[in-house]
């Protein structure tokens, strides 16, 4: 979506610079692709018009990923009866958020500290806060296991290993060649049995 004829200097928002990048990372896949200048010509404006409203492009996809964050709605899940099933409910919705275009990417430049990001965490908190560790480092595992099979999968890890499953260079792996396809909802079924986060029919 061009934005060029989008009218007078008084009329760019932050939101509208937000959106202009977001548009530019969904096309191209990688912020790597995006330039500042390329965003300033999406919203129609000079680059430096942009510094009165962020600092760097830095700060742009800071603000787009603690955005997209946003849309997993956590506080939501605070509803549910079971948080077994509310925790089940999120990586589901993050996985969904991870496959639109230059999510990872976004997630893989800066740590992220926003109001959307601090709302994910204290929400995670609180639906571990009855379980077997504490609630920070319930919030550690969930979090380091989602980025990272995220990351080893949008690198290529997982998949590179499996196109060659049983081919003669995996002979002497027999484990390696002969195994299942991943299944990251049974992976994270483990994780939360692991730190005592039940479903509510085994619960108390």
């Amino acid at each position: 979506m061009n934005m060029q004829r989008r009218g007078p200097r008084g009329d760019i928002t932050k939101a509208g610079i937000l959106l202009a990048a977001n548009n530019l990372l969904v096309a191209r896949g990688q912020v790597s692709e995006v330039s500042l200048r390329a965003v300033a010509t999406e919203v129609g404006v000079a680059t430096n018009a942009i510094y009165t409203y962020f600092p760097s492009l830095q700060a742009i996809w800071h603000d787009l990923a603690d955005q997209r964050l946003g849309l997993l709605n956590p506080r939501q899940l605070l509803d549910y009866d079971c948080r077994h099933c509310a925790l089940l409910e999120l990586a589901h919705r993050a996985a969904a958020m991870a496959r639109v275009p230059g999510t990872v990417a976004l997630l893989h430049t800066q740590p992220v500290l926003g109001e959307h990001s601090f709302t994910l965490s204290e929400t995670i908190m609180e639906l571990t806060e009855s379980g077997l560790v504490d609630p920070r480092d319930a919030h550690d595992l969930i979090v380091g296991w989602f980025y990272g099979s995220t990351m080893l999968v949008s690198e290529g890890w997982t998949a590179g290993t499996d196109e060659i499953r049983g081919s003669s260079t995996l002979e002497q792996f027999p484990r390696i060649a002969s195994r299942s396809d991943a299944d990251q909802d049974a992976q994270f079924e483990a994780i939360l049995r692991g730190i005592g986060i039940l479903h509510a029919v085994h619960d108390g």
